[in-house]
């Protein structure tokens, strides 16, 4: 879990919930948190995750869909 002693930080940015509003997620067991701002990269490009969430080469991003 992304903690630290001023309290939980996004688990791309660091930016903590007292910067910026944070998702609860859980994944591979873990529970952690996620901003608003970096919530599009888990979705569409979880690659840049590899190093900050354990297995994220594994996740698949989602489809682009032309409107």
């Amino acid at each position: 879990m992304s903690f630290s002693k001023s309290g939980l930080h996004c688990l791309n940015c660091e930016q903590s919930e007292r910067e910026t509003p944070l998702l609860h997620l859980h994944y591979n067991g873990d529970e952690l948190w996620i901003c608003s701002q970096c919530l599009p990269t888990l979705i569409h490009a979880p690659q840049k995750l590899i190093g900050k969430l354990k297995n994220a080469e594994q996740i698949r991003p989602a489809a682009q869909h032309k409107h």
